[in-house]
């Protein structure tokens, strides 16, 4: 079953980084797990880097210091809890919530980025305080 969900993760993380960057040939991705870095590792467009401040894209699944050190980044969650303690920063969130997968995003922070989501994902988008 892990593996299952490791191939339904790769195809929604290639699907979110499609829809939050259209024009990008190759985006620059700093991931906070070493078992997440190997699903990110198979997604076509994606460059991991070690140094979060070279990210496009900072995928969060723990509490990290590195909000702090990057401030233009696009931050994105991997659990509820962390999407509600970052939710100043972080542009959504996708987790596993009773064996299906969940996606989040906050529409005044994309709003405040200037990410404009494909009509697609409308869906997902929720206003928050």
């Amino acid at each position: 079953m892990v593996s299952l969900f490791g191939g339904v993760e790769e195809q929604i993380y290639a699907l979110i980084i499609d829809a939050v960057f259209p024009q990008k040939h190759l985006v620059k991705v700093w991931v906070d797990d070493a078992k997440k870095r190997e699903v990110f590792e198979h997604i076509r467009r994606v460059v991991l880097v070690r140094d979060a401040k070279e990210a496009d894209m900072l995928f969060l699944y723990h509490e990290h210091k590195a909000l702090q050190k990057c401030d233009d980044c696009i931050v994105f969650v991997g659990s509820y809890p962390l999407l509600l303690k970052t939710q100043k920063e972080a542009i959504g969130g996708f987790f596993w919530q009773k064996g299906r997968p969940n996606i989040i995003f906050l529409r005044k922070n994309l709003q405040a980025r200037g990410i404009h989501l494909p009509k697609d994902f409308s869906k997902y988008i929720e206003d928050r305080p």
